[in-house]
């Protein structure tokens, strides 16, 4: 078992919901005292009143602030070594974060299995897939201190692709790999199994279902899906984004770009598929995209692209480069830090 991060690392959303449910508690009591009290009570009066304002307003604070202390227990619980596992073995993002990050994601994935459900349906659900939906959820919104899903409740696995009606059909339906809910479903998500899986496994080939997903959402924080992430874009970069989109957009339907033509679909599909390309590839798409790669980088808060580069820096370092030379190597190619960026950096020092 891994031990969680202990160190008192501020939750500004938690802290304000403490205080304001001390405000609040302090203002039923003074009304309970202020409606109830007698003019004159007798002594024993005055204690059982006291006594009984005062237990409900300890009852009224727990009731209020029973979220942040279950969180609070789960932080406090040792993160699973498997887990642990899955993250460094199948996350390459995971890979490129400094040991406190890694601190924070492991929490925040520990927090997300404990609130949302992962149910399969016709199909099993281990830990990896459990733990694959987690990170997807948590690499888009790394950069947003306290944020919340609080557009899901649950989220189902497929056991294939499926059609835009949830059926798992003939082949010619299986066309939707993933999809976040409406309607009756409109806090739930599906996920095809053997795409999530295949978006972890094939690092640098800018398709990640699970982060096309949870782009949605978040583009959907605003009340719409529209591709304009307005809960993380100023209101005064709004018409440049707009503008960009539709640039980038024409270049692909020229046969001008590599983004993945899945994008032209509309505004919405194309933030989807660019965030993929984002997470999953970013040295690639700076150097391809950089002016959508600035755009990204405000959006979510987040340059993975140099994180890339601090990581391989100290993978190189032959201390680190011991421990790591069999990890998945954090530019994104799939292959092991030994077989890529460690190798090229012996044949370069050869070289030279």
């Amino acid at each position: 078992m891994l031990e969680v991060n202990k160190s008192k690392r501020t939750h500004p959303q938690e802290r304000l919901t403490r205080i304001l449910a001390v405000i609040l508690t302090g203002i039923v009591c003074f009304l309970i005292f202020a409606i109830l009290w007698p003019q004159r009570p007798s002594p024993p009066d005055i204690t059982m009143r006291l006594l009984g304002i005062m237990l409900v307003g300890i009852g009224l604070y727990r009731f209020l602030t029973r979220h942040i202390r279950q969180r609070a227990m789960i932080r406090q619980t040792p993160f699973p070594a498997a887990w642990e596992c899955i993250l460094e073995q199948e996350v390459p993002f995971y890979q490129t974060l400094s040991p406190p990050d890694q601190a924070h994601f492991r929490e925040e994935v520990h927090i997300f299995l404990h609130e949302k459900r992962i149910t399969g349906i016709n199909t099993s659900v281990d830990d990896t897939i459990r733990v694959l939906v987690a990170a997807s959820a948590i690499i888009p919104i790394f950069g947003f201190p306290g944020w919340e899903w609080e557009h899901i409740r649950e989220i189902l696995i497929y056991p294939t692709s499926f059609g835009e009606a949830y059926q798992m059909g003939s082949a010619k339906e299986h066309t939707i790999s993933g999809m976040v809910g409406s309607g009756a479903m409109t806090r739930m998500m599906i996920l095809s199994k053997p795409d999530l899986l295949q978006g972890f496994q094939r690092h640098s080939d800018r398709h990640n279902v699970g982060i096309h997903e949870f782009a949605h959402l978040l583009d959907k924080s605003d009340g719409v899906v529209d591709g304009v992430p307005e809960v993380a874009l100023p209101g005064r970069a709004i018409r440049p984004w707009l503008n960009l989109v539709q640039t980038e957009m024409n270049k692909i339907r020229h046969g001008h770009s590599d983004i993945n033509p899945y994008g032209l679909t509309n505004e919405a599909e194309f933030f989807a598929v660019v965030s993929e390309y984002f997470f999953e590839n970013p040295v690639r798409m700076k150097q391809k995209h950089p002016q959508l790669y600035t755009m990204l980088e405000q959006i979510f808060h987040q340059d993975p692209q140099s994180r890339i580069t601090h990581a391989l820096k100290a993978m190189v370092n032959p201390k680190q480069a011991s421990r790591n030379h069999h990890a998945p190597c954090p530019c994104g190619s799939g292959k092991t830090f030994q077989q890529c960026c460690l190798a090229r950096n012996e044949d370069s020092r050869l070289i030279n």
